[in-house]
Formats: structure tokens, sequence, C-alpha cells
């Protein structure tokens, strides 16, 4: 392996350790929040918090309206650390990192649809309780334009896989 590929896989190996850093804060913020302050921050919206804070509203059922995006979370983190992993090994354009990339596009959009659905649904059990009810659907074009340039990606990785494959068939 090349000196240049030798620094991207330390960099990978340095990424997984900061991923999880990172996901042990925010599950630790999360946990505090909830277990010491009372306070739902994942998916917190007006709406929610006003659930939240209503006695007649169930916290249970809350907490199951943000437990699959939490999931997805969860899941997005364990396919990144093994795409870090396979490139930390060098294994840059490999059928399996190319998995793990797509299980993350996939994530990505699913958790943007999960995010329409658990607005939806928090504004349907708000309107149980409360007589106005705003639903706002988040729907953000950073978002679009992410997942959009994730596939362009995913394309160039598989085309520029075929032109290099070719190429060795040719020599």
């Amino acid at each position: 392996m090349n000196g240049k590929m030798q620094k991207l896989s330390q960099l990978s190996g340095y990424l997984r350790g900061l991923v999880l850093f990172a996901t042990a804060v925010v599950i630790g913020y999360l946990g505090y929040q909830l277990g010491v302050n009372g306070e739902l921050r994942l998916g917190s919206t007006p709406l929610t918090e006003a659930l939240w804070h209503d006695e007649r509203a169930s916290h249970t059922v809350l907490l199951m309206m943000v437990l699959p995006q939490f999931i997805t979370m969860l899941l997005g983190v364990f396919w990144l650390q093994r795409l870090l992993g396979y490139y930390q090994q060098g294994l840059f354009f490999t059928a399996e990192s190319m998995r793990c990339y797509l299980w993350l596009i996939w994530l990505k959009v699913a958790d943007f649809g999960l995010d329409i659905v658990r607005h939806l649904a928090v504004g349907n059990y708000h309107s149980q309780f409360f007589t106005s009810t705003e639903i706002e659907l988040p729907i953000d074009f950073g978002n679009l334009t992410t997942l959009l340039l994730m596939l362009v990606i995913v394309y160039l990785l598989k085309a520029a896989k075929e032109i290099e494959a070719e190429n060795k068939e040719f020599i």
C-alpha cells in the first residue's frame, strides 16, 4: 500500500474512534436529559414538548414514536463503523465497502421517511388532547441534496470500479 493509501487507512481508524465517541456523547446527552431532567430531546418538536408536559399524554407512546429514529441512528453508526473498518484495512473499492455505503444511503432514506411519519403521528396524537394542532412536515432541501449526492457518489464508485476491472482485463 502506498503512502497516501496508508494515510487514508490511518485516518479511517481515527474517524472510527471519533464516530464512537460522538455516538457515546449523544446517547449520554439523551439519557441524561431523559433520566435526570425528564426531557425528551430526540425528535423534539413543539408538539412533542407540549405532549411531553401534558399529564394526559403517555410518555411511553411518545418514546415509541421516536424509537425507530433512534434505532436508525444506531444502525447508521454500525454501518459507518463497518465502512470505516474496511477503509482502515485499505479496502476502499470492494463490494463489502460498497454494501456498507448503500446501507448508509438506505438508512438516510428511511430516516427521512420516518421523520415525516413521526411528525404526522405526533400531530395526530396531539390532536387527541388539544383543540388546535399544526403539523409542519420536515422536508429539508439539504437532506434531499445529501441523498442525491450520496447516490451520485455510489454511481461514480461503481463506474470507477468497472473501468478499473476493464483496464485490468486489457493488460
